[in-house]
């Protein structure tokens, strides 16, 4: 795999995607998909309730309440580079690499839900193991998300590629 031609495409991707993105205001409907969802599973995980007064998402239960203070443009945006990495995956059909960018958002979509869903039980429980769940969770949905949903759903396809990602590959010979 030639890697300057992956990050070259990567990176034009990339930008294309983000335009798109913002031209087409894909932050505001996938904050409302997460919001539903999370406003749907919240309740049966835990029993707090999602309301969204004047537009700012408050979890209720009984007399407490915790803001939704997340950066949903941030969670949003994770899927532009998980989407110029399949854009930039070479010897991926046209067919798979669709399917792959449409697997790949769902997932993607799905932990951000539950990381939506998850958030008052992790701000107004605190103690070491919520602040650390929340941490990890937060680097999780933020960073680390679509490389590895990426890395998870291309890696047969990539091991074409990089021999190394093959265990049956033989050392080169010197």
């Amino acid at each position: 795999m030639n890697k300057v031609r992956f990050l070259a495409i990567f990176l034009v991707a990339f930008a294309i995607v983000l335009v798109l993105w913002r031209a087409l205001d894909v932050t505001r409907w996938y904050t409302a998909g997460l919001l539903g969802v999370a406003g749907f599973i919240g309740p049966i995980l835990h029993g707090w309730v999602l309301e969204t007064p004047a537009g700012r998402p408050v979890w209720l239960h009984g007399e407490a309440s915790v803001q939704a203070a997340l950066q949903f443009d941030a969670l949003a945006v994770g899927i532009v580079p998980l989407l110029a990495l399949f854009v930039a995956t070479p010897g991926l059909s046209l067919m798979r690499r669709s399917w792959l960018m449409g697997a790949g958002t769902l997932l993607c979509f799905g932990v951000d839900a539950l990381i939506v869903a998850l958030f008052p039980i992790l701000v107004f429980y605190t103690n070491p193991l919520t602040d650390v769940v929340g941490t990890f969770l937060g680097l999780l949905g933020f960073v680390g998300l679509p490389f590895i949903v990426w890395g998870t759903l291309t890696f047969r396809d990539l091991r074409r590629f990089l021999p190394a990602l093959d265990g049956h590959a033989r050392p080169a010979s010197s």
